[in-house]
């Protein structure tokens, strides 16, 4: 019942204070660079590599597909059917596709290629939602990838308000599914994520994943990367050392026991993700989540790195009594 309450609270919050922002960027048309359907996928809505993207997506609430450009029609019967959709209705999205050039594009400085392998089956439906939502992620055949980790990268990629589904055909790592979500939104929104910013938040997926495989499980890797983002997010971590000092105290809070190699990855991913540039006000969602997992003690650290004082200078723009409510919902 809490959970529930804190949920709609904080949806609604989210809902008020993101409709006054100061800072809100006017929505944009952008060319989006896609690749055409696979042949053998039934005729849809397919965006070409010169089409032109508008904000349409998000005022229909219609979903974008991002189906593996080497399914079969078995398979893709197979993960449509998971999606809740016919092939008979695939003309009636708009679909893009994810080929396995892609794939190894932007994969192979984490992934052997020998893993990435040569199909391309990872597929992703999104579906746009009202400001405050956040980011919902279900999956279905994935045995890697988390929704946390996901959700994680996701954030760190820009993405905000939608519901992904990541769906394999069969029982699939569902790595390579990050690109197709990060590609749909960018025909969702009518905005471009930029490059820097997709590598970051595919390193973040590669990196969590494979920590969680070796050292911890995927929720306590999940909690102390995103702890320590929102750490970055306050301006408290201004270097490596202080990086290093962030994963340490990381490691004390969350039970996790990293080597030197896996804290070397995750300084080099802070890195990367302190130069993106992080909105504090886009980490509430996360966490929202992570305070129902560790309590209260996420919060008071949370805390203590100033991340309340962060979300709470924000506030001073519609009122300091907000900002005490909001905080109030963790506590």
């Amino acid at each position: 019942m809490k959970k529930v309450l804190q949920s709609v609270l904080l949806t609604a919050l989210m809902t008020l204070f993101m409709s006054m922002q100061v800072f809100a960027q006017e929505a944009k048309t952008e060319v989006v660079n896609v690749v055409e359907q696979d042949p053998q996928a039934p005729a849809a809505t397919v965006v070409s590599a010169n089409a032109v993207t508008t904000t349409a997506a998000v005022t229909t609430g219609k979903p974008i597909l991002a189906l593996g450009a080497n399914l079969t029609p078995d398979q893709q019967a197979t993960v449509l059917g998971l999606m809740g959709i016919t092939v008979a209705d695939l003309p009636n999205y708009q679909v893009i596709s994810i080929t396995n050039d892609m794939e190894h594009h932007y994969l192979d400085a984490y992934i052997s290629p020998s893993v990435i392998g040569t199909k391309s089956l990872s597929s992703v439906m999104i579906t746009p939602k009202e400001a405050g939502h956040g980011v919902l992620v279900t999956t279905k055949n994935i045995n890697y990838c988390t929704t946390g980790m996901y959700r994680n990268a996701l954030l760190t990629a820009g993405v905000s308000d939608a519901d992904v589904l990541v769906v394999g055909p069969s029982e699939i790592s569902g790595t390579a599914a990050l690109i197709g979500a990060i590609k749909a939104y960018e025909v969702m929104s009518g905005t471009v994520v930029p490059e820097a910013t997709l590598d970051t938040a595919l390193n973040e997926l590669v990196t969590t994943g494979s920590i969680a495989t070796k050292s911890a499980s995927p929720e306590e890797v999940e909690a102390l990367v995103a702890f320590i983002k929102a750490k970055i997010a306050t301006g408290e971590l201004e270097n490596e050392d202080d990086i290093r000092k962030a994963i340490k105290e990381g490691e004390e809070k969350f039970g996790v026991t990293l080597g030197d190699e896996e804290i070397q990855q995750i300084v080099d991913l802070m890195l990367k993700i302190k130069a993106l540039g992080l909105d504090p006000n886009k980490l509430v969602d996360q966490a929202a989540d992570l305070y129902e997992k560790f309590g209260d003690d996420f919060v008071n650290h949370l805390d203590e790195a100033g991340f309340f004082q962060s979300v709470g200078d924000f506030f001073k723009e519609v009122g300091t009594a907000i900002g005490d409510f909001f905080k109030g919902l963790f506590k």
